[in-house]
């Protein structure tokens, strides 16, 4: 009997001890939340490493593949010389540039965190100042292409691949990620970089950087054909073919630097690979090459007044491709056109179908 005079029964009693079991239960529950929050912190931590590791090698790739090409032209026109294996010699300084961009991180990253990093099974530590870890990534684990990873050719810059399958763990006490890394790709534009097959070719008088002419347009459509719009407007008064002056004069270019013609796709030209090794490279995909117009005549005293093509390509070929005038008006008034510095404007007969140029505009409509 309780103090108001109530009878606890032993059925009643029965009732209490479930509430005094969950009581003691849920204490438990608790003390088991709070080890599992731990335990899920910490493997977002772990998550998060991970996820900044491979963010940092997508865009390192990126920068690295810049640098490389920017180093790779400039050892091709301070030496004077193509290289043997332009490909290779890319990928070797990216590679070199990537691992130091991706062990930076690391370290940085263990400091963060906590966690201990590998990369290809190379322990990068959180504090160290030693130099020996040039090697996370390897030469045969990186590839440098023209393709991205759809196999479409890209003539204005190119990919640095990290192949898939490059061991990458992440340890921290009992909590291990570990995995190979996806293919990764980095995107290195080569736009601004000085073109090395001009300054060699014309034996070092000629400089021209790789800009992007803004008027070609590809076609999609079967049995139709790319248009460069070289000749959508001609003024025979003014001697003028548009865009062809726009493309020969670099007209807005970023540098502000004219004459400096633009580049624009050409299967038969030469891709970024192709100008450091001074001629082109089997395999390499036909949609990935690029030409330019030759300002001036810079050979004019080897070749003597010859009549020769002003596409890179003609020009520079041993021996060089014959090319002929474009004229404007008719008869005796007819022209001669000319580029912006002042030189005949020669093209080969087979340039000029290509383009979709005529020997001569008699109107003002092409």
């Amino acid at each position: 009997m309780d103090d108001k005079g109530y009878t606890i029964t032993p059925m009643a009693f029965l009732l209490i001890i479930p509430v005094i079991i969950f009581a003691v239960a849920f204490g438990d529950i608790v003390n088991e939340i709070n080890q599992f929050s731990t335990i899920t912190i910490g493997s977002d931590v772990t998550g998060g490493t991970v996820s900044s590791i491979y963010s940092s090698i997508s865009n390192g790739a990126g920068d690295a593949g810049r640098y490389a090409a920017y180093k790779a032209t400039r050892e091709t026109i301070d030496q004077q010389n193509f290289l043997s294996n332009s490909k290779a010699r890319v990928r070797d300084i990216a590679t070199e540039q990537l691992n130091a961009h991706v062990i930076d991180v690391c370290r940085k990253l263990s400091n963060e965190t906590g966690r201990d990093i590998y990369i290809n099974n190379v322990h990068i530590p959180a504090n160290s100042t030693n130099q020996t870890f040039n090697h996370t990534f390897k030469p045969e684990d990186i590839k440098v292409e023209q393709v991205d990873g759809y196999g479409n050719a890209d003539p204005y810059g190119f990919y640095v691949v990290v192949k898939a399958g490059v061991p990458i763990k992440v340890v921290q006490n009992d909590q291990v990620f570990e995995g190979t890394l996806p293919e990764i790709r980095g995107y290195a534009p080569i736009q601004g970089l000085e073109d090395p097959y001009i300054w060699i070719k014309s034996k070092f008088r000629t400089r021209n950087a790789i800009y992007q002419y803004p008027y070609y347009e590809e076609s999609n459509y079967e049995g139709k054909k790319d248009d460069y719009h070289f000749a959508d407007n001609v003024t025979i008064e003014d001697n003028l073919i548009q865009n062809l002056q726009f493309c020969l004069n670099g007209t807005d270019n970023p540098e502000n630097y004219t004459p400096m013609s633009y580049y624009f796709p050409n299967p038969n030209g030469l891709n970024f690979f192709e100008r450091l090794q001074g001629g082109q490279i089997s395999g390499e995909p036909a949609g990935s090459r690029i030409s330019t117009f030759v300002i001036g005549d810079p050979l004019s005293d080897i070749y003597r007044n010859a009549k020769i093509s002003k596409i890179d390509v003609d020009y520079y070929n041993d021996p060089p491709v014959n090319g002929t005038e474009i004229f404007l008006g008719s008869g005796n008034t007819a022209k001669q056109f000319r580029d912006p510095s002042g030189s005949i404007f020669y093209l080969s007969s087979y340039y000029k179908t290509f383009f979709g140029l005529l020997n001569s505009y008699e109107n003002n409509v092409p």
